[in-house]
């Protein structure tokens, strides 16, 4: 129990509100906000428990004090039947409150809990705690816990100590779903842009670069013609059309129209002319999606295709997606890549006429009925599918 006369205050410090916040945007609010209680009431048992019965395994508790681990974990059941937890509900968040104000002690050391669990790590019979939050039926609360005998010493330091903590709780929990909602949100925008096929980026209407998918970073990698400057922005080796590329971002992102664009990023010397195919989020309808932020403008995609770079197909999915053998598989990327079935026979030393029931076999089991169907097929698989 915390050392001092009877009436003593304890205080939560400035250090210790600061990693409090910390904690909440890392995704270990959890965790310090029970070693914090833990570190001011040693001798307690610090209980956290999340309440959402709508949700499977949407109720649990977590705890200090309890034998390190040495306790045996809780069946569900046991939370969900917790009578106090039902009193909580009773309660106004934020307001500090003690247990018999809520269930005779007596009673309690009836309930399951209480009897096949938590009294088996000691003489926890009293409580003064805390709901932190409260959305519909979910619920969370905190609990300090000691025995009946000591409530005269210890429940008007803990209100005290939870009183001045409970504000601070409850905007860590805040700040804590926020950052998981965001990381979450931006692990499946990321996602999302790696489905595409070509280097893409998605930038601010300042024309900073927020994200980026792996073709576009092995592009910036390999030094070409489009750059990542260290102001955040795409820069072209041509000064006019890192112009063009900015003006177009700022346009399209001020725009309320659901419009694309198309740049031409000319070459330098050696290099290979690329189009830039710039899309507002609006467009694409992620204004409140992952890859938007709730704004009606500003996002733009920019698609960056090499307009010389051969379309190449990944061959286990070619292969897989249409049951095609290896030489068809082989097939079909020569004709993706434009070759003629001379050029083709040539290449591997067989018969057109081989090459000719290859092309059959090809085109019955993907259903087309011309050459130029299947290519026009293989063109859009090669679009839309990533390597």
């Amino acid at each position: 129990m915390p050392d001092g006369a009877l009436g003593e205050t304890l205080h939560v410090t400035c250090e210790e509100i600061g990693a409090l916040y910390e904690a909440a945007l890392a995704g270990r609010f959890h965790d310090l906000a029970l070693d914090l209680v833990a570190a001011h009431f040693p001798e307690a048992a610090i209980l956290y428990f999340r309440q959402d019965p709508a949700q499977p395994g949407g109720c649990g508790l977590l705890h200090r004090g309890l034998g390190d681990g040495a306790m045996p974990a809780m069946p569900l059941p046991l939370v969900r039947a917790n009578p106090l937890l039902r009193a909580h509900r009773q309660k106004p968040v934020g307001v500090v409150f003690h247990d018999d104000a809520l269930m005779a002690r007596k009673d309690f050391r009836t309930t399951p809990f209480f009897r096949d669990w938590l009294g088996q790590a000691g003489d926890f019979d009293a409580a003064t705690g805390v709901v932190i939050t409260r959305d519909g039926p979910v619920q969370t609360s905190l609990e300090i816990r000691y025995p009946a005998h000591a409530a005269r010493q210890i429940a008007a330091i803990a209100a005290g100590f939870l009183a001045e903590v409970a504000p601070h709780l409850q905007h860590a929990t805040r700040i804590a779903a926020l950052a998981q909602d965001a990381d979450q949100s931006r692990r499946t925008a990321q996602t999302l842009l790696e489905l595409s096929s070509f280097p893409t980026f998605v930038v601010g209407q300042d024309g900073l670069v927020e994200m980026m998918n792996a073709h576009a970073e092995r592009l910036l990698r390999n030094g070409g013609d489009l750059n990542l400057g260290m102001d955040r922005r795409l820069h072209s080796n041509d000064p006019a059309d890192t112009a063009s590329l900015l003006e177009a971002i700022a346009a399209l992102g001020q725009s309320s129209r659901a419009r694309s664009m198309m740049i031409g990023l000319r070459a330098a010397k050696h290099g290979r002319p690329r189009l830039a195919s710039l899309t507002p989020l609006t467009a694409l309808g992620q204004v409140d999606g992952p890859l938007g932020d709730g704004r009606t403008g500003g996002r733009v995609a920019i698609m960056v295709i090499d307009s010389t770079a051969p379309l190449q197909l990944e061959r286990d999915a070619l292969g897989e997606v249409f049951a095609l053998t290896t030489r068809e598989v082989d097939l079909a990327q020569a004709l993706l890549e434009g070759r003629s079935l001379p050029e083709v026979a040539r290449a591997q030393a067989v018969s057109k006429q081989t090459l000719r029931n290859q092309l059959s076999s090809i085109m019955r089991k993907t259903r087309t009925r011309r050459q130029s169907e299947l290519v026009a097929l293989l063109l859009h698989m090669a679009r839309a599918l990533p390597l």
